[in-house]
């Protein structure tokens, strides 16, 4: 499978934590200090946006702009509705991040996602954008 086209499958697969109705979510960012709290809060802010299907606040604020690039490219839709499309075919889900790495520019959030027939666990990878945190893969199946 080519790159991109990888890319939109691991956002497919990846659950965006989308709480059921009344569902409240479990904050995992407080378990972190100082830079890994704010990579954390990155994955928060994710199934917050997700949950109340601000896609585009996820594509213009959490999101590298080679991540929106290459879902675009992937799924010829804009990465709004590539998103959109994404969540309305999700279950109800909920994201932890239970390992928070930094290295310079770039870090690494291993994050379990609970719910749905299967929990599993993922590694997502991001990259400093200013003062802020944004998602540059969405991810590899953690050992």
């Amino acid at each position: 499978m080519a790159a991109p086209t990888r890319l939109v499958a691991l956002l497919a697969a990846l659950p965006f934590a989308l709480g059921a109705c009344g569902q409240a979510a479990k904050d995992s960012a407080g378990a972190f200090k100082g830079e890994q709290k704010n990579v954390a809060q990155t994955v928060e802010d994710l199934q917050s946006f997700a949950r109340k299907g601000d896609t585009d606040k996820i594509c213009a604020q959490l999101l590298a702009p080679n991540l929106v690039n290459a879902i675009k490219s992937s799924s010829k839709k804009t990465c709004d509705q590539a998103l959109k499309d994404t969540i309305a075919d999700a279950d109800a889900f909920e994201l932890q991040v239970q390992k928070v790495t930094i290295a310079g520019g770039k870090a690494t959030a291993t994050v379990k996602s609970e719910g749905g027939a299967k929990d599993r666990t993922d590694t997502l990878q991001l990259v400093r954008d200013g003062s802020a945190w944004k998602i540059s893969s969405l991810g590899t199946r953690a050992a």
